[in-house]
């Protein structure tokens, strides 16, 4: 019975997929604004970021296919047009990603267990335990970006360096 699955779960389980494809899209163009700002930094966490997401679509993609289920389709993404103005703005938008993408997740583990299905339940532990990963670190990027534009950044890159400083 590991391989039943319902259309309802399975239509869930390609929504998220998407959702982490198109998320991974976001990340990219997010580290592209970064690049034309010379923020090298921020542009390769935004990369990986955008890295790990496509994983994680192609993950629920690969379940799907070892549930031998059909329909798994990708969604065309469509035109998506990002415009920041500022690096707030950026992690403020990640943030709000990740945590609508922790809702998405959440309501796919609570439709498992009412549908009985242990399988994707347990498949969906690992994204439930990695958006806290994700939360949380974006939330702490995004509060130390904060703290670097009230001081225009100058004294939070003097303080991560004052260590190395010889007495």
């Amino acid at each position: 019975m590991a391989m039943r699955i319902s259309n309802k779960i399975l239509n869930g389980l390609i929504q998220q997929a998407n959702r982490e494809l198109s998320n991974s899209n976001a990340y990219l163009s997010m580290s592209l604004w970064f690049q034309d700002r010379e923020l090298p930094g921020s542009a390769q966490w935004c990369k990986t970021q955008s890295d790990e997401e496509r994983m994680h679509g192609l993950k629920i993609f690969d379940h799907i296919v070892k549930r031998r289920a059909k329909g798994a389709l990708v969604h065309a993404i469509g035109q998506q047009k990002f415009s920041y103005d500022d690096p707030l703005q950026i992690w403020e938008k990640a943030l709000e990603q990740e945590q609508l993408n922790s809702v998405a997740i959440m309501d796919l583990v609570r439709q498992a267990r009412e549908e009985g299905d242990y399988t994707t339940d347990t498949f969906l532990q690992w994204y439930v335990a990695e958006q806290l990963n994700e939360e949380t670190s974006v939330k702490d990027i995004l509060e130390n970006a904060k703290r670097v534009a009230a001081t225009t950044g100058l004294y939070v890159t003097f303080d991560s360096q004052i260590t190395r400083k010889p007495h």
